[in-house]
């Protein structure tokens, strides 16, 4: 399907969902008709006992026969009872499986704009939970909903075949329920699809107070931050008590449509029976079957719960697919062979909001295997800049190249896999230190992972953790200090061995002899390499090959260090700034005092 055109509709979404395992949905559905058809035969099979004995006309060995089929018929009814869920259960589980990773492959290729705009829970909600909601429906709701209208059609037509006026009768009620049922399923399909985002609303409160537990116990807000989740679950709890308050009103209404039909079947057929002009086993079996006829919308009212939970859970999934990425591989894409891995920027303007820009008329280059550096204040635009090399964003205005090609005219994977980057804040995946190394490239060898700790400096404290290599440093690295997860994420990108690298500030808020450390293991991976460096200290950057000055998104200076040193412009300015700060720092800077003294 194409993510553009989602299909409309619930019974049409629900087929496409099904995809390949539509043949062992229909499985299911034919083990449930198999199961259904025997349970028309033991009540035909007593009705005929009862005539035997009030007419006088059976035998030994007609109920021995009567009993061989009656034996039959359960082991048919238990094969098709197994084989009608174990069938569904299977398909809603290849359902499950195939829309998680359909869900998840769609979601990695959504650009970063479209997760600036959302909170993590709510997206974790929509591609777990609401799938979860399908599965069960589908293994349980789809099978109900064929069954709940075969059985009744099918028992109805062989009683009206014993008696028509009665089958009329006792079948009158059903259109009461039938019409409750058609006249709140929009209502509560609206009210479930609010549950749905009241619980995204809670999961992404919840994920966002264990993302900044640390911040929150600082601050001493547990009991702030609890009341925000307890307000987020009562919304929720609110929101599902309405929603079934209503939809619990059809299978009450069903139950009491039933129970009419069988007040109707007592009277009247029993007035018939004492009049003679209905026969006993003829009575039996309108009784019997009409558990049967009307238990089957009894259950539809009972999943009706389930139908509007997957009804507002396939909507929202299918919203998430409609969602295009706003940056992709044009249908065209190439791959091109680039001998020199240059990169320049031609008047590049950018915003994240259109109409704010964040960049104005940017024009540099870095030759192939060069090093600039970004330097500027906060909020100039440096890591913004980073961000265009990748196409995590477009330019309004302006291009960016690599190679002389235009980054929008190349393959998105091609591009990625020859961009490397260390960045201030490193995101370590929870494993082991191993696989976090060999991230970018999961088929390289021990020795080869080695050899990339080795050159980032990080060989040493890794052999000294518990389980060398093998230790499990937890989510986003936390058992690691940030110096460490600094040198796995340099081992990381020089394992990678892209030609273009970005480094955004890989070596702020270290101490001096880490810094030593990162700034040796960054000298080998940077050569021969076209390295763009946004620059904190910026000591560290004196020999690049050229430094371009940012203020408010324009160049305002650019050229190699002493040459803006003699400009005396507003590099020197910087540089002459932090080299006081740091004589005041190494003079014993006298210690802060509190207010008032």
């Amino acid at each position: 399907m194409n993510t553009n055109d989602p299909p409309q509709g619930f019974v049409t979404g629900l087929w496409h969902i099904l995809g390949d395992h539509r043949k062992l949905m229909a499985l299911s559905i034919l083990s449930g008709l198999l199961f259904s058809a025997t349970t028309l035969v033991p009540p035909l099979l007593v009705r005929r006992l009862i005539l035997w004995i009030t007419d006088g006309g059976g035998s030994t060995s007609g109920l021995l026969a009567m009993t061989a089929v009656l034996g039959i018929v359960y082991v048919l009814r238990g094969a098709g009872r197994y084989f009608y869920g174990r069938f569904s259960h299977v398909a809603s589980y290849g359902v499950t499986t195939d829309l998680m990773a359909r869900v998840y492959r769609h979601l990695q290729q959504l650009s970063h704009s479209f997760y600036n705009r959302q909170r993590t829970g709510a997206l974790i909600v929509r591609s777990v939970n609401d799938i979860e909601t399908l599965e069960d429906f589908i293994a349980h709701g789809v099978p109900e909903l064929i069954l709940a209208t075969v059985i009744p059609i099918t028992m109805w037509c062989v009683l009206f075949w014993i008696h028509p006026l009665l089958a009329l009768l006792v079948v009158l009620p059903l259109p009461i329920g039938g019409y409750v049922i058609y006249r709140y399923t929009r209502e509560v399909r609206q009210m479930w699809r609010q549950v749905r985002a009241g619980i995204s609303d809670l999961v992404a409160q919840v994920q966002d107070s264990f993302s900044g537990i640390t911040e929150i116990k600082s601050f001493g807000k547990e009991k702030a931050q609890a009341a925000h989740v307890a307000s987020s679950a009562a919304d929720y709890r609110d929101k599902i008590c309405a929603a079934n308050k209503v939809s619990l009103l059809p299978s009450a209404v069903v139950e009491f449509s039933g129970g009419v039909g069988v007040i109707v079947a007592v009277w009247v057929g029993g007035s018939l029976a004492l009049a003679g002009t209905l026969n006993v086993a003829d009575l039996f079996v309108f009784i019997a079957y009409l558990a049967y006829i009307y238990l089957p919308f009894l259950k539809l009212a009972d999943i009706s719960d389930t139908l509007h939970r997957a009804g507002a859970s396939q909507e929202r999934i299918f919203e998430l697919l409609a969602v295009q990425p706003e940056i992709s591989s044009p249908p065209d894409a190439i791959t091109p062979r680039i001998e020199r891995w240059d990169v320049a920027f031609h008047n590049v303007s950018f915003g994240y909001q259109s109409e704010e820009a964040v960049l104005n008329g940017i024009d540099f280059e870095i030759g192939a295997g060069e090093m600039v550096a970004l330097v500027g204040a906060t909020g100039a635009g440096k890591t913004t800049v980073s961000r265009l090399i990748p196409r995590f964003y477009d330019p309004q205005d302006g291009q960016v190249c690599i190679g002389g090609h235009d980054l929008r005219s190349l393959d998105l994977e091609f591009l990625r896999a020859n961009v490397a980057s260390v960045m201030q804040d490193v995101f370590l995946f929870h494993g082991t230190v191993r696989q976090n190394i060999a991230f970018g490239r999961p088929e390289a060898t021990v020795d080869e992972i080695v050899q990339a700790a080795q050159a980032s400096n990080a060989h040493e404290f890794v052999v000294d953790l518990p389980d060398g290599y093998n230790t499990i440093i937890g989510e986003r690295g936390v058992l690691l200090s940030g110096g460490q997860k600094q040198r796995i994420s340099i081992a990381r990108a020089l394992l990678k061995d892209a030609p273009i690298l970005i480094l955004d500030e890989a070596t702020s808020s270290v101490d001096t002899e880490t810094e030593w450390l990162i700034q040796q293991a960054l000298n080998r991976l940077t050569r021969n390499r076209t390295t763009l460096v946004i620059a904190h200290r910026l000591s560290t950057i004196r020999h690049a090959d050229k430094i371009v000055v940012l203020d408010s998104g324009r160049i305002i200076e650019s050229g190699a260090h002493d040459e803006l040193m003699a400009r005396g412009g507003r590099y020197a300015q910087m540089v002459e700034t932090q080299s006081l700060a740091r004589s005041w720092q190494l003079s014993g800077q006298p210690e802060l005092q509190p207010a008032g003294d």
